[in-house]
């Protein structure tokens, strides 16, 4: 029988360098599935696999992402429309309130089709030139009471959200221009 010769030698300073880059590929393909492929349509991911009843749907994978531009789809949460006096002329009834500040309009995201009104993620967007058409397709499909499917590109932005609970991660989309918001005609 012979013996075999055991390799004591520590581990080079680059092959460990290898090893965490190899860990960090790891997690950002895992990262990547999280976000759910398969709920992709093109470069967008659905707002449901960032989302579950408007926040984080997973803190880790969420912080991987935060304050990047991504592209994602949803549905607009048709009991959740703010604005200045231009937008409130425009949706009537459907205006919930005023926007975030003086310069953007709100609504909110649903992750899917069906979720509750209020089970939503909120999109601060710049007022300018193409928000009226916007809010006028958002109300034209809340008074047919047909959901409003949208695509949109903006900067995810992450906050704390303490509730009773548990602490949850909040979410918030900002588009840089109505352009980054494409309705979906179904």
């Amino acid at each position: 029988m012979t013996a075999r010769k055991i390799d004591h030698e520590p581990i080079r300073r680059h092959d460990a360098s290898r090893a965490r880059c190899g860990i960090g590929l790891i997690v950002l393909a895992m990262g990547t599935a999280l976000l759910g492929c398969q709920d992709r349509i093109g470069d967008d991911v659905s707002a449901a696999s960032l989302s579950r009843d408007g926040f984080a749907r997973n803190a880790r994978v969420i912080s991987q992402v935060a304050g990047r531009e991504i592209g994602v789809w949803g549905f607009v949460d048709h009991g959740n429309l703010y604005g200045d006096a231009g937008a409130r002329a425009i949706l009537g009834d459907w205006w919930s309130g005023e926007g975030p500040t003086p310069t953007t309009w709100r609504f909110n995201l649903k992750a899917r089709e069906k979720d509750a009104t209020g089970q939503s993620f909120p999109v601060h967007v710049p007022n300018d030139r193409g928000r009226d058409e916007l809010l006028r397709g958002f109300v034209a499909d809340a008074r047919a009471g047909r959901s409003t499917q949208v695509f949109i590109k903006g900067r995810l932005v992450i906050f704390d959200a303490p509730t009773n609970v548990a602490p949850l991660i909040g979410l918030r989309l900002e588009p840089s221009s109505s352009r980054d918001i494409r309705l979906e005609v179904k």
